[in-house]
């Protein structure tokens, strides 16, 4: 187990507090803790469960999902970067019901699992205590960086927690040699996150160098490393590889090429400039586990406690890290993968004497009081928003040909009408960092919608001109003047409440010739 490796950290055994001996009965049975962190994930994330408009990324997966079960293929038929195991989860789920709540549920299940699994990691050196605050600290922390839904990390976490659990709980094994199906299977997960987010692969990497280095450490010859080195790799690619092998079969290797590689490295970043504001205000926002994971650390054993794996769980953070900043957005979001490593590491100093349970317990209470994963009245506001909105969009048109140039991406499932363009993510066509970014023209692409003859478009009336898309914003100007009505309505994201401008009745007197390129 992992308590065997021989790095110094703080203590995890005699000085830990002990749960109360009736409590400590009730959760050393796996299925009570499997129990309490299904019980926290729902605490915290059911606020938004119905919520067609919480966040856009994940209402626009899931209306790719959607898109996916009436046949058509992402990257192909509907665009976006991320990878195919996020789409083809979302497939999976809309195969079950087009209801949001089953995307909600879904990651709901993940988030409890994921938070099982690192309490599993954590246990053998952290005490049963500090084991569960950690990864009860982890469900709290995920609504404070936008995780209450679907976000790409809250499905894939689980993969890497497996697999860091494999590898961390086989280490004195694979010193003696011993490889294996299990550490086979633990890269074969790692690999499946990667096909969520490319940016798991520094994770994967650290885990696979770890089951090699382990190998070394314990002598084995060489050539035996080596071997192992090449079968872990391929169990860590196959992934991706068989989802690379799916599109080059359906003849559309360049599109997906496109999505997975070249797409990535030609978007600019950080457009705001302001990277140390966004670093600084996400880590403040993740102090309660950052605060307790420096500790852990920093801190020296105490005699005969059981001795954290400081190497490993340093060794995992900066993995982490280097998929957080290799793409320098700092978006909230993006944060929420750091949060796993975070709280394995945080656990022992949680459960260290009667300061770190305080410290904990305290957090769990502040964010209770205050965090975004609580707030069921403004998502109930925000389900009666939408609702309003469809039916207000219904009134003018009954059978509307929508187009969302700025707006809540769902209100193509809610109004069963979609644009004629792999394009549906307005982020895509307005957002200037965004312009021919996808394999196709967005200019002409917008061009196609328009030509479609929309009878109700959908923007932001007060959106930063700055960020406007120059080749886009005109030819929507030029064909909304011309719409004989329009009406603002409030919406609320996770954000908070925005206006959008609805435009009717545009496509019967809009003959006006859209600006020229």
């Amino acid at each position: 187990m992992v308590a065997e490796n021989s790095d110094t950290g703080v203590t995890g055994g005699a000085s830990a507090p002990v749960f109360p001996a009736r409590l400590e009965r009730v959760f050393a049975l796996r299925t009570m803790q499997a129990a309490w962190f299904l019980a926290m994930a729902l605490l915290t994330r059911a606020a938004i469960f119905g919520d067609t408009n919480y966040h856009n990324d994940e209402l626009f997966y899931f209306l790719a999902g959607h898109r996916m079960q009436d046949g058509l293929l992402p990257y192909v038929d509907v665009w976006d970067r991320k990878g195919p195991g996020l789409f083809l989860t979302y497939w999976l789920i809309a195969g079950v019901s087009r209801s949001v709540i089953a995307y909600q549920l879904s990651a709901t299940l993940f988030a409890a699992a994921t938070a099982y699994i690192a309490n599993r990691i954590a246990l053998p050196f952290a005490g049963r205590l500090g084991a569960l605050l950690a990864a009860t600290l982890y469900l709290f922390l995920l609504p404070l960086f936008s995780g209450s839904g679907g976000q790409a990390p809250i499905f894939y976490n689980l993969f890497i927690a497996i697999a860091a659990l494999i590898v961390f709980s086989r280490l004195s094994v694979l010193r003696l040699g011993k490889v294996g199906w299990p550490v086979h299977l633990a890269m074969f997960s790692a690999g499946f996150a990667i096909t969520f987010k490319q940016t798991a692969v520094f994770e994967g990497l650290f885990l696979g160098a770890v089951v090699l280095g382990q190998l070394y450490r314990g002598k084995v010859p060489l050539p035996r490393v080596a071997r192992s080195a090449i079968t872990l790799a391929l169990a860590g690619a196959a992934p991706m590889l068989i989802a690379t092998a799916f599109f080059a079969a359906a003849g559309h290797f360049a599109e997906f090429w496109h999505a997975m590689v070249t797409a990535n490295l030609s978007k600019p970043y950080n457009p705001g400039g302001n990277a140390g504001e966004r670093i600084l205000a996400l880590s403040i926002i993740a102090s309660p586990l950052i605060v307790p994971a420096i500790v852990t650390l920093l801190l020296r054993p105490e005699p005969g406690s059981s001795r954290v794996p400081r190497a490993l769980l340093t060794g995992w953070l900066l993995s982490a890290l280097a998929g957080f900043f290799v793409i320098p957005n700092f978006i909230d979001h993006y944060t929420l993968p750091l949060l796993l490593p975070l709280a394995v590491t945080a656990a022992p100093a949680l459960g260290w004497r009667l300061t770190g349970p305080i410290f904990g317990v305290f957090a769990l209470a502040v964010i209770a009081m205050t965090g975004r994963g609580f707030q069921f009245e403004e998502r109930s506001q925000s389900r009666r928003a939408m609702a309003e909105l469809v039916d207000r969009i219904n009134h003018h048109d009954p059978s509307p040909r929508v187009f969302i140039y700025q707006g809540p991406t769902y209100l193509y499932a809610l109004t069963g009408s979609y644009p004629p363009t792999a394009l549906i993510y307005p982020v895509h066509l307005f957002h200037a960092p965004e312009d021919n970014t996808s394999h196709l023209d967005t200019e002409e692409e917008v061009r196609k919608i328009l030509a479609s003859k929309p009878t109700v478009v959908i923007r932001y009336p007060d959106f930063p001109a700055d960020h406007l898309n120059a080749r886009t914003a005109p030819l929507v100007d030029a064909y909304v003047q011309l719409c004989k009505g329009n009406f603002r309505h409030k919406v609320i994201d996770y954000y908070g409440p925005q206006d959008v401008e609805v435009f009717t009745r545009c496509a019967s007197t809009t003959t006006a010739p859209l600006p020229k390129r």
